[in-house]
């Protein structure tokens, strides 16, 4: 057992030099591999919070454009209405429900363009 130990311990330690003296190797194995024309726009972004609410669980826009869309945890349904107005109040969800619904499921994709 202490020889197998042994073999795994010095494999492991081979493994890290070889992978540390060959950055791009480790850089292909890490990320995927650049995709021509496509416009990397997400390290450009910027996280909007939302004030008074827990969530958003997802995302959504509507057929136009409009939105994002996003529920939150007390029912709500907000939309982005820009820098200068923030998340607004778009929808609610009923106080008397009987079951826990999730509005971007299936069902309500209708409404947003069959998302």
């Amino acid at each position: 057992m202490a020889s197998k130990l042994g073999v795994a311990a010095t494999a492991l330690a081979i493994a890290a030099v070889v992978l540390a003296l060959n950055p791009p190797t480790t850089h292909r194995l890490l990320h995927p591999p650049p995709v021509p024309g496509a416009q990397d726009r997400l390290h450009a972004s910027r996280v909007v919070p939302v004030t008074g609410a827990f969530g958003p669980e997802s995302l959504a826009f509507d057929p136009s454009g409009g939105g994002p869309y996003t529920g939150v945890a007390d029912g709500r349904v907000l939309k982005w209405e820009g820098d200068e107005r923030g998340w607004v109040d778009f929808a609610f969800t009923s106080s008397q429900r009987d079951e826990c619904i999730r509005p971007f499921a299936r069902s309500w994709s209708m409404f947003v363009g069959g998302l």
